[in-house]
């Protein structure tokens, strides 16, 4: 998933902060659930897409 972002990360076109945001929420409880199942390799995944997500949120915008 964290893959797919690259373009948004790197192109200049960026998703509204308040979906980052909420996508970052969502997903921080995804890998919780992952975690507490000891579904470690899904949890680096979601946690490389959290990563990905918070990139977006705090690239300058222009």
């Amino acid at each position: 998933f964290a893959v797919a972002l690259i373009p948004s990360i790197v192109g200049k076109g960026k998703p509204a902060k308040s979906s980052c945001l909420i996508t970052i929420v969502l997903l921080t409880a995804i890998a919780v659930s992952f975690a507490t199942l000891g579904l470690w390799l899904s949890f680096w995944a979601e946690i490389t897409a959290i990563v990905a997500w918070g990139i977006l949120l705090f690239q300058r915008r222009y």
